[in-house]
């Protein structure tokens, strides 16, 4: 493996060469018999940084890596260190953008630019492929392609890291084996870990664009015939959304903890993968005590509510509740807005524990489904909304 000097290390940080020079005379850094270092040592370069900024002392880290006590050999997981070469105002000069935007369409994507204003040869090929891509979307527009990926590939991220720590880490962290040990074996699952997110990230991301591309494109070319004069738009029901939230989930994070509040989060998630996804619904925003889904059928929509209130009690001993509306919703960056999603949030807040209470709309929408009966509620006064909605009780028939 090519090694780099301490010049090329601080450079690639990039750091100065005099914090480079502190880390080797601490002896967290590690150089090689010709004062030459691995290319993976700006990793640990970076994670000194995050260490102080934190407020840890890097001689109490340097007593632990001395000691034999820490080790951090993240070059098994981490990736090679791409060089600096150009700047933000370099980038914008090439695609007649202004510089603000390019810096600011990197921030959205969740990489800060630096006070030295300069880019990762990286980071400086991808920003010129969305602006090039891109080249007929307005700025704002850019902004909001850049906050829906960087924002879901963050909280991705952060989730699978989450994960590995509670699933692997802990449990190693349990085992009798000596702290070294259990050191070197969460490098090693990590790095395997890490391999594996490699692979399934693209092959889920190709699988799931296969599959909604082909929703789009008959919806698109539907559309093409019908305004062409080729044949007319089939009608199409209108969908449901759906909102489960636990009843006293403030009260239970009060009583048990933070921890606790996390794995009855945790619980609901899984309940609603197994019910909801089963019915087709479609969880579109987790919201800490539940979860907004949406059903391309409304019947199907009631019959979820109904198996969710059953089965979330009996996964986690908590009751829930659920409201469903159903009618026309606005879809952007992955989520729904509108009227439609605003009456179904206030019918889950009115819902009683182990109730599913549903719109007139939903209600007429599921009413060819014999297994599901309704008994009015009544025209009830929902929080924010102008007139009263007319709420039913959706029950098993029989």
């Amino acid at each position: 493996m090519p090694t780099i000097s301490a010049e090329e290390l601080a450079g690639l940080v990039p750091s100065t060469l005099e914090q480079v020079q502190r880390l080797l005379e601490l002896g967290i850094l590690q150089p090689d018999d010709q004062g030459r270092f691995d290319s993976s040592q700006v990793h640990v370069v970076r994670l000194m940084a995050g260490f102080e900024a934190a407020g840890i002392s890097l001689e109490d880290v340097a007593r632990g890596v001395r000691s034999g006590q820490l080790s951090f050999p993240l070059g098994l997981f981490m990736p090679e260190p791409a060089p600096i070469t150009t700047t933000y105002e370099q980038i914008a000069s090439e695609v007649g953008r202004s510089p603000e935007l390019v810096r600011r369409l990197s921030a959205e994507f969740g990489i800060a630019p630096g006070a030295d204003d300069r880019v990762r040869s990286e980071d400086a090929e991808v920003l010129l492929l969305v602006l090039r891509t891109l080249e007929l979307a307005s700025d704002e527009d850019l902004s909001r392609f850049a906050r829906l990926y960087g924002g879901s590939i963050q909280r991705l991220v952060a989730a699978g890291i989450q994960f590995f720590d509670r699933a692997v880490r802990e449990r190693v962290g349990a085992s009798s084996l000596p702290d070294e040990a259990k050191d070197a074996l969460v490098y090693e699952k990590g790095a395997a870990y890490t391999h594996l997110i490699s692979r399934l990230t693209p092959w889920l991301q190709a699988r799931h664009r296969e599959r909604i591309l082909v929703e789009y494109l008959v919806s698109l070319t539907e559309g093409f015939m019908d305004e062409r004069g080729i044949a007319p738009r089939q009608p199409r029901q209108l969908p449901a959304i759906a909102f489960l939230d636990l009843s006293g989930y403030t009260a239970l994070a009060e009583e048990r903890g933070d921890e606790a509040a996390a794995e009855v989060a945790a619980g609901v998630a899984e309940v609603v993968q197994e019910v909801a996804v089963a019915h087709g619904g479609r969880p579109i925003k987790w919201l800490g005590d539940g979860v907004m889904m949406h059903f391309a059928d409304p019947p199907a929509a009631v019959v979820s509510g109904l198996e969710l209130i059953q089965e979330t009690e009996r996964a986690i001993s908590a009751p829930a509740r659920v409201g469903i509306n159903a009618g026309p919703v606005v879809a952007q960056e992955g989520d729904y807005f509108g009227r439609t999603v605003n009456i179904a949030a206030r019918i889950a807040d009115y819902a009683a524990p182990r109730e599913v209470l549903v719109s007139e709309q939903a209600r007429e929408a599921a009413a060819s489904d014999d297994a599901i009966a309704f008994e009015l509620v009544g025209d009830v006064a929902l929080k924010g909304v102008l007139r009263p909605v007319r709420l039913h009780r959706a029950m098993r028939a029989g």
